[in-house]
């Protein structure tokens, strides 16, 4: 076992052109108990054709996305 067994990877979820929207996501999952993290939040303006990113830890995928989809409905 190498000394790296500790880290966890994540994964891109859903990517957003709105910080608000992303932010909301964001509390959305921390509400289901699903940690999460914005990443580029602050270059969205330098970068129109990127994004902010909405990860989670790869054991967390399948709920998050059931989540955010289930948000997307309502």
């Amino acid at each position: 076992m190498n000394s790296n067994s500790n880290e966890k990877t994540t994964v891109v979820v859903q990517v957003f052109n709105d910080f608000v929207e992303a932010n909301f996501c964001k509390n959305k999952l921390m509400e289901n108990g699903i940690e999460s993290f914005l990443l580029d939040e602050n270059v969205i303006g330098l970068n129109p054709l990127g994004g902010i990113e909405l990860k989670v830890f790869e054991e967390d995928v399948d709920q998050a996305r059931e989540i955010l989809s289930s948000n997307e409905e309502v």
